[in-house]
């Protein structure tokens, strides 16, 4: 029970701000309990996958107070998070069943502002090797102008 007169006196005396990314960390846990994310932060994020066709991918983020820095921007250690996770989900997507992928190398260059309503992150195989796939990352703003481009190395390696 102390867990809960915590919650509720930190909300007794919460300013709007604080109340609104509280709503945010439960939702996402709810998120997370549901199975609507894998991880825990991939649920803080609200990410949303789909793929487009064979060898493309697609993840969806709505912006939030939880996602901005103190420019009021998409953090850009976020934007690398999105890109990795769209990158790695679809090399471990394409791999057997036995087989998982772990990032080994990324490199990013961020190009515009992370400003607007929501962010789409779409990855694709530039190399699909039996120890190693190269992956490419690109995020853009919901005026479809792009914030950041990436491309990552994952070592192939047995699922445990």
């Amino acid at each position: 029970m102390e867990i809960i007169q915590q919650w509720d006196n930190f909300l007794k005396d919460a300013s709007e701000e604080e109340k609104e990314t509280a709503a945010l960390y439960l939702q996402s846990m709810k998120r997370k309990r549901e199975g609507k994310n894998g991880t825990h932060i991939g649920a803080l994020m609200g990410i949303s996958s789909k793929f487009d066709e064979p060898g493309t991918l697609t993840m969806d983020i709505d912006n939030s107070i939880l996602l901005q820095n103190s420019l009021d921007i998409l953090h850009g250690g976020l934007t690398a998070t999105l890109l990795d996770s769209a990158m790695g989900t679809l090399a471990f997507k394409l791999l057997p069943s036995d087989k998982a992928a772990v990032t080994t190398e990324m490199k990013i260059n961020y190009v515009a502002k992370g400003i607007g309503s929501s962010f789409i992150c779409v990855a694709t195989v530039i190399h699909k090797g039996s120890k190693i796939m190269v992956m490419e990352g690109k995020v853009f703003r919901d005026d479809e102008v792009l914030i950041a481009h990436a491309t990552g190395s994952f070592f192939i390696i047995p699922k445990k």
